[in-house]
């Protein structure tokens, strides 16, 4: 029975108010102990004051027991922390009760009483910083000091005869000091609770958040890592819901995958395709790219949600992806080919912008993240167009990126759901890569731009860009 009672009571103190910080867990857990015990006794003095006839006490002990009662009602009922009633109660009412009960009865008895006070206060707020106990206890010998240097020079209010000096002599050397004994005992046990209340309750929280660390990088690798950190931070809503965007869409797959798949065992297969799907992922990551979906070795990106840099540099930066996702493929081929793969993978990609349907589609328990409309089919069908090895652009994207990859004009296309044929173009590699290969002579800016294809040179093209090219010279030197 008082195992249970003393476990309920334990965990009464514990339980911490919302918000609070350790400091202020201690201060609370002291309170919920103390103030019960400091209601009682402003009732006994009321009860005591009133057989005395002693009015004035009767009255603000009177205003105590409100007071204490407030506290007790919002510290230890509502469980909240009330920095108001620490002052009240520690600042104000005690300090005043001893300098009222010093001047009405005199500084012998009252005083003696009540300089008790800072030293328990001292000793019962161990929680306090070092600097607020040195306040506390001057500010209890100061008020009482100057309420005794009233009384000593005026005189008590109210003198009391030698046996009531007794009386309180004894009540102070005998109840006081077991009151206050069984107090401290009180405060240091509850600040035990507080102390073990705080391990306990860090224990868990570490735990907990390993828990969710450990689930949460899990769940990363299902989503897209921008959308991840969207619905993290609250930025994106678990609801279903679209919006329309530019985006620039980028599809991918293995040219051959069947044939490739019908030479090699599963396992051997598996390995081959988990490469080759964590090298692109690694890519993409590094550029920004959204991931969509794998579909067995297809691969879905997307550039513009939910952040973008705008439409010009989402697709440079996707574009840049592809190219390096190709160089990175030729890096695999040779790789594969040593180890004795008869038909390594080739990939091919097709790239568009336009606007988008992206958001949340399916049922409100089960939903996915993705992107729907005519632009997303151009870039699949501009995927299975484009060559082994190849990049293959729609026109809006072309625009945004021409004045940096070099390209040549392929076939048009047309899709369904988009009512113009569009042109398409094959992406040959950035001008800075393919003039560092010595494969062009390129130069561009605002009023000249110039490109010769130095690989594809045949001696009767080569006099044909001689002669262009004094033309152009003769045409400029005569302006001038």
């Amino acid at each position: 029975m008082f195992a249970q009672t003393t476990s309920r009571y334990r965990e009464y103190l514990s339980q911490r108010p919302v918000g609070a910080s350790d400091q202020e867990h201690r201060l609370q857990v002291m309170a919920r102990a103390g103030y019960p015990f400091a209601l009682i006794t402003h009732v006994a003095f009321v009860m005591i004051f009133w057989w005395m006839e002693v009015w004035p006490l009767f009255w603000f002990n009177v205003a105590s027991v409100v007071l204490f009662t407030a506290v007790v009602w919002k510290v230890c009922v509502r469980n909240q922390f009330a920095p108001w009633a620490l002052v009240l109660s520690n600042l104000v009412e005690i300090p005043a009760h001893g300098v009222l009960a010093t001047v009405w009865f005199g500084v012998e008895p009252a005083f003696n009483f009540y300089i008790v006070n800072p030293v328990v206060m001292v000793m019962i707020v161990p929680f306090m910083s070092r600097q607020m106990r040195a306040v506390l206890a001057i500010f209890y010998l100061l008020v009482l000091a100057i309420s005794g240097a009233f009384v000593i020079v005026v005189g008590p209010v109210a003198p009391q005869d030698q046996t009531f000096n007794m009386l309180f002599f004894a009540g102070n050397a005998s109840i006081l000091s077991g009151i206050m004994a069984m107090s401290m005992g009180l405060y240091e046990w509850a600040a035990s609770v507080a102390e073990k209340g705080l391990l306990d309750s860090r224990k868990r929280t570490e735990i907990a958040n390993r828990s969710l660390e450990r689930v949460s990088s899990q769940l990363a690798k299902y989503i897209s890592p921008q959308l991840y950190q969207a619905i993290l931070s609250g930025e994106q809503e678990v609801k279903v819901e679209s919006k329309r965007k530019k985006l620039t869409v980028f599809f991918s797959d293995i040219v051959g995958f069947t044939e490739t798949t019908d030479q090699l065992q599963s396992e051997e297969l598996t390995a081959l395709l988990n490469e080759y799907l964590t090298e692109m992922s690694k890519i993409a990551q590094a550029h920004g790219a959204n991931f969509d979906k794998f579909i067995g070795d297809a691969i879905v990106l997307y550039f513009g949600d939910p952040d973008t840099r705008g439409v010009k540099e989402d697709a440079t930066q996707c574009v840049q992806m592809a190219i390096a996702m190709q160089q990175r493929m030729r890096e695999l081929r040779q790789r594969w080919i040593e180890l004795g793969l008869e038909r390594p993978f080739e990939m091919r990609i097709g790239i568009n912008t336009g606007y988008c349907t992206v958001g949340n589609f399916g049922s409100e328990d089960r939903m996915d993240y993705t992107i729907i409309g005519g632009e997303v089919n151009l870039a699949a069908r501009l995927e299975s167009l484009a060559d082994e090895g190849g990049i293959l652009l729609a026109h809006e994207t072309w625009s945004l990126v021409k004045d940096w990859a070099m390209t040549e004009q392929a076939e048009t296309v047309s899709v369904k759901g988009i009512a113009k044929p569009v042109a398409t173009y094959r992406v040959l590699g950035t001008y800075s890569d393919l003039e560092a290969e010595g494969r062009i002579i390129h130069h561009g800016s605002d009023v000249l731009n110039l490109t010769i294809d130095r690989e594809n040179l045949t001696t009767k093209s080569r006099k044909e860009a001689i002669r262009l090219l004094k033309s152009a010279l003769d045409t400029l030197e005569t302006r001038d």
